[in-house]
């Protein structure tokens, strides 16, 4: 099996809210506060940040004057994003149908995110909104972005928010989607809901037992953690009446696969 997971497995993964506090709260230098903040509302477009009315909130608090922080958010907004509503409007008007207009858009900035995404900023979120943030919980009842932060995860899979999102995703009910294993296997409670889903198919598809036997096999052997986790589950649904036998078969397939590995 996979070795990847030998020193570490569920135990040493990092999830949203377990660290540690670190003592007295750190009171910031007000200057240095200032510098900060005016060098963020110095960045075009930023009054459209999901995080200004923090920074916001910080700026006055360390002293800041109104006209300042007004001019260079005033100066600094170029309205891109209006900008592109207006395209796509114009787009709409000259004939163009809206399901087409909603992909390119939705393309293009899948596109952007893929070529810039930065795991260290995207990990920032937690610590700037201090909360899940209300555009995180839109955007995964949507396919399209659902399917990015799948793709997301699969290349940065340490990223505290990625991983954080997946699990949002799952408790939102779409774990059949996710069919990397390597994304489930990062938290237990995501590899529990996909191995369920494998699970159940194995024992209602009779048609295509030994694609769901394989599928599941895949899975189970994923790494250490993950094999003994889901022979110990499946040993216990074993000892069920209806359908223990199935799971014995289910158990004794998987070994037979671990074995050829």
């Amino acid at each position: 099996m996979d070795e990847e997971y030998e020193d570490e497995g569920w135990m040493g993964r990092h999830r949203v809210g377990d660290e540690e506090p670190e003592g007295p709260e750190h009171i910031e230098n007000p200057q240095e506060v200032l510098n900060e903040c005016l060098e963020k509302f110095s960045t075009s477009d930023y009054i459209m940040e999901p995080g200004i009315f923090t920074q916001l909130k910080r700026y006055f608090q360390a002293g800041g004057t109104p006209e300042q922080v007004i001019n260079l958010l005033s100066h600094n907004y170029t309205a891109v994003a209006q900008m592109t509503n207006l395209i796509a409007e114009w787009l709409i008007t000259a004939g163009v149908k809206v399901v087409d207009v909603q992909a390119m858009v939705e393309n293009h900035l899948k596109d952007m995110i893929l070529r810039t995404f930065d795991p260290k900023k995207a990990d920032t979120i937690f610590t700037e909104e201090g909360e899940t943030p209300a555009w995180l919980t839109e955007m995964i009842e949507h396919p399209t972005w659902r399917s990015l932060i799948y793709r997301l995860a699969e290349e940065y899979p340490d990223c505290l928010m990625l991983n954080f999102t997946i699990k949002l995703i799952s408790d939102a009910g779409f774990q059949s989607e996710i069919t990397s294993i390597s994304t489930a296997a990062q938290q237990i409670e995501v590899f529990s809901r996909v191995l369920k889903t494998a699970i159940t198919k194995f024992l209602t598809n009779p048609d295509d037992v030994q694609n769901s036997i394989l599928e599941c096999a895949k899975m189970v052997c994923h790494g250490q953690h993950t094999y003994v986790y889901s022979q110990v589950l499946i040993q216990v649904l074993s000892q069920e009446v209806k359908g223990g036998f199935n799971m014995k078969r289910l158990s004794q397939e998987i070994t037979k696969y671990a074995l050829q590995m």
